[in-house]
């Protein structure tokens, strides 16, 4: 299953995997449940995934998943 990026104007960036049917629909966000629309992005190469696709505990709203987990996600939190 793909994973996409999302944007939620209250939480900041999200990601979610998704079935490729459902890429154009809204994705709830997994904080305060807003619809979200996805946003563009490079590909996601990984060749593993260890489920780290949301903001680790005590993280600030609003920051970005980038800064919290990066791409192979070894950042503080995530595991």
């Amino acid at each position: 299953m793909p994973l996409y990026d999302y944007q939620c104007s209250r939480c900041g960036e999200f990601r979610a995997f998704r079935p490729m049917r459902d890429s154009q629909l809204p994705q709830a966000c997994p904080e305060c449940d807003v619809l979200c629309e996805r946003t563009l992005s490079a590909p996601f190469l990984s060749g593993a995934s260890d489920g780290c696709l949301s903001r680790p505990q005590g993280a600030a709203p609003g920051g970005s998943w980038r800064k919290m987990c990066g791409f192979g996600c070894s950042g503080a939190g995530c595991h």
